[in-house]
């Protein structure tokens, strides 16, 4: 699933007073994220990307994604697992003249299956919670059948 948000910037917005825009996303795998910078922002339009109290992008602490007529994309692997199921995108606006505004891009594998994709070590987990499983259920057939190995000889059993 790809989420889009658009974060509107009111121009002289400090980064005391940055504007929050909450994005709604399902748990899982975040494996993409673009930020499309319009051309205008001449890298005075800043953003980041939180998960509650903690900047996830960019991972350096105190920077933000800042340029002009430029979408950033990059993919990552980052498991979000707990609720809120939802990240904060934060702007602020240097730009003394103009509003700008920022569309943002997430991408987020939801289901197991396609988070293996990009974690393979996911499937090898998965394919080996699998064959215990299915080790499990064969060994109750070959237990029923060991208990009763001629089950149809005896009266009133299917």
């Amino acid at each position: 699933m790809i989420y889009v948000a658009n974060i509107t910037i009111p121009k002289g917005t400090s980064a005391n007073q940055a504007v929050c825009e909450r994005v709604k996303i399902s748990l899982g795998l975040i494996y993409k994220i673009e930020l499309q910078f319009p051309p205008g922002c001449g890298g005075l339009a800043h953003i980041v990307i939180n998960d509650g109290g903690y900047q996830v992008w960019p991972s350096t602490p105190d920077s933000n994604f800042a340029t002009d007529d430029y979408t950033i994309s990059f993919e990552d692997t980052y498991l979000k697992q707990v609720d809120p199921s939802e990240l904060q995108i934060y702007g602020y606006n240097e730009d003394e003249t103009y509003p700008h505004t920022i569309q943002v891009r997430i991408g987020v594998a939801a289901k197991y299956e396609f988070m293996a994709r990009y974690l393979p070590t996911m499937t090898y987990d998965y394919f080996m919670k699998l064959m215990e499983k299915k080790e499990a259920e064969e060994r109750e057939k070959t237990s029923k059948l060991l208990a009763a190995p001629f089950a149809y000889l005896t009266p009133g059993e299917d």
